[in-house]
């Protein structure tokens, strides 16, 4: 395959549990450039982009790239660990220069969820300990509070910096705030696009060693939570039934306890399958099926690296001239 020179572009992945901002982020880039989330489901339920001409020649660009979070309402984790990894070995693999990672978290939450501690495993196993200057750790929602929940929030902010962020921070990695306005959007999205080009581990893992979503270490890491979930949700439905089997024969009568019990019980067999289905997802190898995706999009985009990508992937593209002033 053609190796192209796409030194002067660049890509910044922003992560983070459903709900974190990530759509609004981009949003401030580029007014209605992705579609925000409204409630609980998430609306990213495929890779979004948004590509900056940095300068008036267009010969410089940054491309910002939403992805569905981990605690999404409608599709197996394994599922979305996997078009993440998909992405990111599509980029890797055309020698477009990653510079950097957005992790937004919502300085809103009272304290770290279990999704988002899952998360945040699972974002350094797939950076590896190289990548994490290239880290930023961005608290998002600040525009969402009252006055006189701000003293809350910044001690919120310490509590994360202290108990979670402190190991990536001192390899590099930096702590920032997002206000919601669009002079802080691209403000962040400056400070990385300066940064030299990084490899994550699961790259290297994907192509390098030709391993599964499954075998890598991000891969090894959900697996092990999805095992633990898979035991927790199986021990409830034997519970489930026994009890099921003792109101049948105790009190046959009571329709509405056992209607409730055989519901719950289909909810535990339900949530098993989906942690079986996100096992069985992260069971392919990218690399062959991702080289041959690029060799068609570069017949059909020519050598604009950002329409390359969105074709090999089917992201929703959007184009924004800008220079580096804003």
């Amino acid at each position: 395959m053609e190796k192209l020179d796409f030194s002067n572009e660049g890509m910044i992945l922003v992560l983070g549990v459903t709900g974190s901002g990530k759509s609004y982020f981009l949003n401030q880039l580029k007014s209605h450039s992705v579609q925000e989330g409204r409630g609980l489901q998430s609306e990213t339920t495929e890779c979004q982009a948004v590509q900056i001409l940095l300068d008036d020649e267009q010969k410089r660009s940054i491309t910002v790239v939403d992805t569905p979070g981990f605690d999404d309402t409608t599709r197996p984790h394994g599922e979305i660990l996997t078009e993440i990894t998909e992405f990111l070995t599509t980029q890797h693999v055309l020698g477009i220069p990653l510079r950097g990672v957005l992790y937004l978290h919502k300085i809103t939450d009272n304290r770290m969820t279990g999704s988002s501690l899952t998360y945040l495993n699972l974002l350094q196993s797939l950076l590896g300990e190289e990548a994490l200057e290239n880290l930023i750790l961005v608290t998002s929602m600040w525009n969402m509070l009252r006055d006189e929940n701000l003293g809350q929030a910044l001690q919120r902010e310490q509590e994360l910096i202290d108990n979670y962020w402190a190991p990536m921070q001192k390899e590099g990695s930096y702590v920032v705030q997002f206000d919601g306005t669009p002079d802080s959007a691209f403000g962040l999205v400056y400070q990385l696009a300066g940064q030299d080009s990084v490899v994550l581990d699961v790259q290297r893992q994907i192509m390098d060693q030709g391993q599964s979503v499954l075998d890598t270490s991000a891969g090894i890491d959900l697996a092990r939570q999805l095992e633990r979930d898979m035991e927790t949700y199986r021990r409830k439905a034997s519970q489930l039934e026994a009890q099921l089997q003792e109101e049948l024969v105790a009190q046959p009568r009571n329709k509405e306890r056992i209607r409730r019990l055989r519901e719950e019980k289909a909810q535990m067999e339900k949530l098993t399958k989906l942690m079986k289905e996100s096992m069985d997802c992260m069971k392919v190898r990218p690399g062959s099926s991702v080289r041959q995706r690029i060799r068609q999009a570069l017949r059909d985009k020519g050598r604009d690296a950002a329409f390359i990508l969105a074709t090999a992937l089917h992201i929703t593209l959007t184009v924004v001239q800008l220079g580096l002033g804003g």
